[in-house]
């Protein structure tokens, strides 16, 4: 890991222009970015930036307010939001990013994975296998529906495990998902939080995604796993610079600039990558 590459991702609560902000990730030495996507978003503008500012396009996050529908089978929703996930994987794989991030769940109260949500779920694997681009699944809330889909899809080329790290200390209770996950592991998204407040009342206000050693995060723990599980893909981290409502976990950062972010978000990753044996 002590060789590790180093990306992030863009928007994190700035607004600065998409184009800005990857001129400004290469410039301050980042090897890759990732954004996110809807319809109609301007992703080759973006692949373009990308390979202007000599910076990687390692992932797109593929949308996810509505991941329950893959499981539900009241109306079209699911269908739809299937279709979706497949027109992200096109657009991936139309500009050449070879990883699409995706939840398989969204919602707390959730833990009754079944046939129907995978058979949407091989749709969208299949689709990845004929483009050439990995679905990464992210450790999200409810993980019995990731244990399900990795489960069901571990053989194919195109399935994949996105790790964020702090989504462990909240939405997994702390739970070593790498040890489950592990051996298909493609992405990061490197974060740090406080974990829960409340374990009984655990909501998304908890997943902090504070710049790394700004939360209670192990990362001798997780260093030690990432090299046990012989990942040598690129270090990403997923951060914000804005509280969440009613929380003041980010004050620190309130007054930085972009760019101010990003360069210490760097120096926090050498801080991670100095930890590895």
């Amino acid at each position: 890991m002590k060789e590790a590459k180093f990306g992030i991702s863009v928007g994190m609560g700035f607004r600065n222009p998409i184009e800005e902000q990857i001129e400004l990730i290469g410039k301050v030495g980042y090897a890759s970015c990732f954004t996110g996507w809807g319809d109609g978003c301007p992703i080759e503008r973006w692949a373009d930036a990308m390979a202007k500012n000599n910076v990687i396009y390692q992932s797109v996050h593929a949308p996810f307010t509505k991941a329950h529908l893959m499981w539900e089978d009241e109306g079209q929703g699911g269908e739809d939001y299937t279709d979706l996930l497949i027109r992200c994987v096109k657009d991936c794989a139309k500009v050449g990013v070879k990883i699409m991030v995706a939840h398989v769940i969204i919602g707390m109260d959730r833990h009754s994975p079944n046939a129907l949500g995978l058979k949407r779920f091989e749709r969208l694997v299949k689709a990845g296998e004929k483009n050439g681009v990995v679905i990464a699944f992210e450790n999200t809330e409810g993980i019995e529906y990731l244990q399900a889909v990795m489960d069901e899809f571990k053989s194919s080329p195109a399935c994949g495990f996105c790790w964020d790290t702090g989504h462990e200390m909240c939405y997994n209770y702390s739970e070593d998902v790498m040890a489950r996950f592990g051996d298909k592991i493609v992405a990061t998204h490197i974060n740090d939080n406080l974990g829960m407040a409340n374990r009984q009342n655990m909501t998304w206000l908890d997943d902090s995604h504070l710049l790394p050693f700004d939360g209670i995060a192990d990362w001798q723990g997780v260093v030690d796993r990432l090299d046990k599980h012989g990942y040598n893909g690129i270090y990403t981290m997923e951060l914000t610079r804005d509280s969440k409502p009613g929380k003041n976990t980010h004050a620190a950062y309130a007054e930085w600039s972009f760019e101010a972010f990003i360069t210490k978000a760097l120096e926090r990753g050498k801080r991670i990558a100095a930890l590895s044996h």
